[in-house]
């Protein structure tokens, strides 16, 4: 089980937050609210973050991929304050079309996604065949401007 070192963050914080370089090269961003410890690590050549939720014992309460600020992606996980795994959601389960297919069309088409219109979401609910309609289905969004469109 994980566990979020309190005494070093302590020892560490500048201002709001902590952060550093680990081992693997990521970059690790700890901060503290009043009603956990988070921790958002950015590993290098990665599209996804993950984040680390702890309860105020330092010991694991939540953690998570996500694409920043857009979507989630994998198995969430939650824990009660003993350590014991209470609740996952599969956030991939509901789309056949994965991430991996998705970057690869992305690459195949030869996509720039650094380019600042670039987003690639998923969602329920609307989509551009059905707009104005709600509908169930899972949907991927890929939207990017083209040669300075």
């Amino acid at each position: 089980m994980k566990t979020f070192d309190i005494k070093n963050f302590k020892k560490n914080i500048k201002g709001l937050d902590y952060q550093f370089i680990d081992k693997d090269s990521s970059i690790v961003i700890q901060n503290e609210s009043q009603l956990e410890y988070r921790e958002t690590i950015q590993p290098k050549n990665s599209f996804f973050h993950t984040i680390n939720l702890y309860h105020k014992s330092g010991k694991l309460k939540t953690t998570y991929q996500i694409y920043p600020d857009l979507f989630l992606k994998g198995v969430r996980k939650e824990y009660d304050e003993q350590g014991n795994l209470v609740k996952e959601t599969d956030y991939d389960a509901p789309y056949k079309f994965t991430w991996e297919n998705v970057l690869k069309l992305i690459k195949e088409r030869k996509i720039d996604m650094s380019h600042e219109q670039f987003q690639v979401n998923r969602s329920f609910g609307f989509g551009t065949e059905n707009i104005g309609k709600e509908t169930e289905k899972p949907f991927w969004a890929v939207t990017y401007g083209v040669n300075g469109r």
